[in-house]
């Protein structure tokens, strides 16, 4: 067979046992779980908000029970009015359950009793209501037409804001940073995934048939490959759920993605995953153990959560400046901070290209490292292979023929 088919053939190999796992299968459904747990807390009980009220008013309070709806429905929030023959008999409803709340007294002793907290919303309206009353009230004890006085007030502040925020922008920046998240966390789980996988087949021996029938540098291409498959897979059950879980709960307003945003995720996860995997694969061939994975690992690791924090700290707030330019040209940074670039819309096609080709370029590099790495390191049993000797270096620095 020529390269193209053993390699498909590892890949497909590496696919199916992971696929049918009961390892992926627990993850898949705790992540599913996790994910939806937290959704359907956030959408029913800590962002939970009020719609409606059954309100009490006593016979003192009766007067601003008009204008407390009115006000009320401006915010949203369906106030049903409930005539209370006494404020004990309106406490005791609204002890049992039968009233959210009731209102007594007037003016600025106008008193809201709850069961335990008030409605925000419902405070806010008391208070606009209370002291339009005691305003009104004093303007008639002077003398003062009511109208002529609240005609005066009735203006609002005009913002005059040097640096207006553009919503639409925040909210491609929020997508932007989304899609760099989950290429960040996917490219630090399955790279560790490969690394393990790496270290797994050389620990029980198993790389040593395969490397009879075929050369180190196919089986490796073939385990990223087939792990990679495996990563698709499982993001996009999980992506799905969550998406329908945030749609039916409306707990966010899903904007209309553009196609550029959706392709520049697919395509940075695909050149992000490649180069990254080969860094962990070359890292995981040089060890024999499971508990040195994580200190052999940890270099490559530090790369991407350098540049998640850059694209939180550098790339959210100026997506456009000079610095962002830069650092989303660095081909182990690009897969995560250009497409927050990408989702803000400030980011010229031509640079979008050239960043692409410097990674397709450095994924060239370190697959002929990672290569070497691989292929000296991974019969190699016992102690963690040294750098210099993975590289096949002789003690002079230059390469050992």
């Amino acid at each position: 067979m020529n390269s193209q088919r053993l390699i498909g053939v590892i890949a497909t190999r590496e696919f199916m046992a992971r696929i049918r796992s009961r390892t992926f299968g627990i993850t898949t459904a705790l992540t599913v779980i996790a994910i939806g747990a937290y959704i359907l807390l956030q959408a029913y009980v800590f962002n939970k908000s009020t719609t409606s009220l059954d309100v009490g008013f006593t016979s003192e309070a009766q007067a601003i029970s008009a204008p407390v709806r009115a006000e009320a429905a401006s915010f949203g929030v369906t106030i049903t009015v409930h005539p209370s023959a006494s404020a004990a008999a309106g406490k005791a409803d609204v002890r049992s359950g039968t009233l959210d709340a009731l209102v007594s007294g007037s003016g600025a002793g106008t008193t809201v009793t709850v069961q335990s907290t008030v409605d925000p919303t419902m405070q806010t309206v008391l208070n606009d209501v209370a002291r339009e009353q005691v305003l009104t009230e004093y303007l008639t004890a002077h003398h003062l037409p009511p109208s002529d006085v609240e005609g005066q007030l009735a203006f609002s502040v005009s913002v005059d804001a040097l640096t207006p925020i553009n919503a639409a922008r925040v909210q491609q920046i929020v997508i932007g940073l989304l899609v760099a998240g989950t290429l960040y966390v996917s490219l630090v789980i399955y790279g560790q995934i490969v690394a393990a996988g790496v270290v797994e087949e050389k620990s029980n021996r198993i790389v040593e048939i395969l490397l009879t029938a075929v050369r180190p540098w196919q089986l490796m291409i073939g385990k990223i490959t087939g792990i990679g498959l495996v990563a698709v897979v499982q993001i996009a059950i999980i992506a799905g759920v969550a998406l329908v879980l945030a749609s039916a709960t409306k707990l966010v307003s899903i904007p209309t993605l553009g196609v550029d945003v959706v392709i520049s995720g697919i395509v940075w996860f695909v050149l992000g995953y490649l180069m990254y995997a080969l860094l962990f694969a070359g890292a995981g061939s040089m060890v024999s153990r499971q508990e040195d994975v994580a200190s052999v690992s940890m270099p490559v690791i530090l790369i991407p959560v350098a540049a998640w924090i850059l694209a939180l700290t550098v790339a959210a707030p100026d997506p456009g400046s000079t610095a962002t330019t830069i650092l989303s040209l660095i081909p182990l940074l690009s897969p995560v901070i250009m497409p927050v670039r990408i989702a803000a819309g400030v980011v010229p096609f031509w640079q979008v290209l050239a960043s692409v080709i410097l990674v397709i370029a450095t994924i060239y590099i370190l697959a002929a490292i990672a290569g070497r790495i691989y292929r000296n390191s991974v019969l190699r049993v016992g102690g963690r292979v040294k750098l210099s000797d993975a590289l096949g270096l002789a003690p002079s620095g230059k390469p050992v023929v």
